[in-house]
């Protein structure tokens, strides 16, 4: 029995592309909605060239826009830009992330929009926000986390600052902003009138930034790169075992005694220097030494195995492979198997969240350029006769009967 996903009467309108608003448009995808991803003809967005790919499939691609349907049109042409509109009041929602004052240029700005449908939410995702001295400014992940203090605190301070190994403001902002489009949706159903949702990568990147502003604050310094220690907490970090690393996490005293007797030196609990969680912090490179010389002295596997007797929080540093390897991800079946046209299919992360009366589910694979214009076009009220004559004059790209 296929469950309908709790967004299943929601259209939405996709005129995003890259990482932070396609993820937006696949959260929503995945809980049900109808996306239509606007692209534009001949190659599609720009994200379709964002590698490494299997044929045409892009990674970033194949990943964010699963289970939408695809029309390309060119919104620079006056028919284009129509059909948009169009478009537009069928749907629930509209995504946007166009750089700051492209919208209006292009007349797809809130006020065009929401005189076709007055009741539509306009979501506009951006890199700095919606207004201030920034607006017009380019950016992406890597740019706002260097903005927003999140590379200054991330590395060992060893070195130039490094950006995370994943698009966490990208994807940050996508989960904000498909929030906010929810409860946009919630209030519409309460009052009836839509109303704008705003999120950005800056805002994001300061919100993920709160306990370090805090710290700021409380401490009276900056706080530095740590690695994978903790600023608030001693053991927390990754340490190598003979084959390999292992994360250890300490949040408490009564933690580092059972961390203490499992590594079969229980006089650390009660040493001067690592009695209490602030003098394990005060000297944590001593203590780091110490649990390093004894886990060398054994492979991963085996102190996994030891420390999960202990109830010490721990696990092994696993690469990508081993990550969908992984029992939990088999457990929780977190991998959906996802068909590419003409090639293999792909396993793709479920959204983690769990709903027990509607469970989100990936609705589809990923669509080909423009698969759905002819079909999006008939349902907006545009004849065979008008589709083949945007399709002549390059409007408009299909590929569907």
């Amino acid at each position: 029995m296929t469950i309908a996903g709790v967004l299943r009467n929601v259209r939405v309108l996709d005129l995003s592309t890259i990482v932070a608003g396609p993820a937006t448009s696949m959260i929503l995808a995945d809980l049900g909605a109808d996306v239509i991803k606007v692209e534009r003809p001949g190659n599609g967005e720009d994200g379709r060239a964002m590698g490494p790919h299997r044929g045409p499939w892009g990674a970033y691609f194949t990943a964010l826009n699963r289970g939408k349907r695809s029309i390309a049109v060119d919104i620079r042409k006056p028919a284009g830009r129509e059909a948009v509109l169009r478009i537009a009041e069928t749907c629930d929602v509209l995504l946007e992330n166009f750089r700051g004052g492209k919208a209006a240029a292009l007349g797809l700005d809130e006020p065009t929009m929401r005189a076709r449908r007055p009741d539509i939410i306009y979501a506009s995702l951006s890199a700095y926000g919606p207004g201030g001295p920034d607006y017009t400014r380019p950016g992406y992940d890597a740019i706002l986390q260097a903005r927003t203090g999140i590379m200054s605190i991330t590395g060992t301070g060893d070195d130039t600052p490094i950006r995370s190994g994943v698009s966490i403001l990208d994807m940050g902002t996508g989960v904000w902003m498909a929030l906010g489009v929810v409860a946009a949706l919630l209030e519409r159903q309460r009052s009836g009138k839509g109303q704008r949702v705003d999120s950005s990568l800056f805002q994001t990147g300061v919100m993920l930034m709160s306990y370090h502003l805090l710290y700021r604050q409380f401490a009276g310094l900056n706080p530095r790169p740590q690695g994978s220690r903790h600023t608030a907490f001693a053991p927390y970090g990754a340490f190598q075992a003979a084959d390999g690393t292992i994360m250890i996490g300490i949040s408490s005293d009564k933690a580092f005694q059972r961390l203490s007797e499992a590594l079969g030196a229980p006089e650390w609990a009660e040493d001067p220097r690592f009695r209490t969680n602030r003098d394990r912090v005060r000297n944590t490179v001593e203590l780091d030494e110490c649990i390093t010389g004894i886990l060398r002295s054994h492979p991963v596997s085996h102190w996994t195995a030891v420390l999960d007797r202990f109830d010490v929080a721990n696990d092994p540093v696993q690469n990508p492979e081993e990550v969908m390897e992984d029992r939990q991800v088999a457990a929780l079946d977190l991998l959906a198997q996802v068909e590419l046209v003409g090639h293999e299919p792909a396993l793709l992360p479920r959204l983690p969240i769990g709903l027990s009366l509607n469970p989100p589910a990936v609705q589809g694979p990923p669509p080909e350029v423009g698969e759905h214009t002819r079909t999006i076009l008939r349902e907006a009220g545009y004849s065979d006769t008008e589709i083949e004559e945007f399709e002549r004059e390059t409007v408009a790209q299909g590929k569907e009967s």
